[in-house]
């Protein structure tokens, strides 16, 4: 993400995606069916796990942080796999003092959140597009089910327009991962070390722009536990705003509010930036806060037939 551009790039990406949303149809010509998902008592999802897996330790935040907490709430164990080691995201650090930072914000994020771990596998930021895709969906394969995954939260594979390699690159690898993680004859060696063959049946995709809309989550109460784990990615945040400090100096102007690294002008960009957009997202679904997904569930095509026809062995 070009830090230095989020905010205009936040502000027109919400017009563009908006009208794209309100566009969007199915192969059928049908504009989709827009659920509303929101919280559900008494942990339904209790023993069930999920991964977060993106290239940049903010995206998930940013993007699914109430979705997460409230996924967590229900009863999942979640797990965060950071693909790219996130090196060019600080403002006046260098490459290896932005890896460490940004690993150590990464310890703070999965504490804030509560997830179980994190895996970081460590590919350059910006550089993704190097990688053979194989080698990222062989790895991920490998974690879901070695941890057991039944839902992903990530980069939507055909989202619209999406400049960042990293974000392109790790979508298209988590989409393949989920349906190959399911075969037998994909990495059996993985079954000599006791791991089985792992359908992950659901995915909650998310975009920065235009994408097919089916899934909103309810974050109203999940909010101020979203701005929690926004907060922990404190590398980055600095280097939000003080990139956007330089671009206003170069037009010759200040916001007061934003101006220096101090927690108050974080705040401040954390109000504007991330607090305002959910607001908007909720307000489109009669909501007060809101996350957006195009959503994809497990295939109940059979459902019918195997309730008709299916014995006990």
């Amino acid at each position: 993400m070009k830090r230095r551009r989020f905010f205009t790039s936040a502000a027109a990406g919400a017009l563009v995606g908006a009208a794209a949303r309100a566009q969007s149809t199915n192969a059928d010509g049908a504009r989709p069916e827009v659920v509303i998902e929101r919280a559900a008592a008494n942990k339904p999802s209790l023993g069930k796990t999920f991964a977060l897996i993106t290239p940049h330790l903010d995206d998930g935040p940013i993007f699914a942080g109430g979705t997460l907490v409230k996924l967590l709430s229900e009863g999942y164990t979640g797990y965060f796999i950071r693909t790219s080691n996130d090196e060019k995201d600080s403002y006046n650090s260098t490459l290896g003092e932005t890896v460490l930072a940004n690993e150590r914000d990464t310890a703070a994020f999965v504490k804030a959140i509560g997830l179980k771990r994190s895996f970081d596998l460590g590919y350059r930021n910006h550089r993704m597009d190097d990688v053979g895709r194989t080698e990222i969906r062989g790895r991920l394969i490998f974690l879901f089910r070695l941890l057991k995954i039944d839902t992903v939260l990530s980069y939507d594979p055909w989202g619209h327009y999406e400049e960042n390699p990293d974000h392109y690159v790790t979508a298209q690898a988590v989409e393949a991962a989920c349906w190959m993680a399911a075969g037998k004859l994909d990495f059996p060696e993985h079954f000599a070390a006791g791991m089985k063959p792992q359908t992950v049946a659901e995915k909650y995709y998310f975009a920065r722009g235009p994408q097919l809309v089916n899934r909103v989550v309810d974050t109203t109460a999940t909010m101020p536990k979203k701005l929690d784990a926004i907060r922990s990615c404190s590398t980055m945040m600095t280097h939000m705003v003080g990139g956007l400090n330089d671009a206003l100096a170069e037009r010759k102007l200040q916001v007061p509010a934003l101006s220096g690294e101090n927690r108050s002008a974080v705040e401040e960009y954390i109000k504007i930036a991330f607090v305002a957009r959910d607001r908007q997202v909720g307000q489109r679904h009669g909501l007060e806060y809101a996350e957006e997904f195009h959503y994809i569930g497990p295939d109940h095509s059979l459902d019918d037939y195997i309730l008709k026809n299916a014995k006990p062995l």
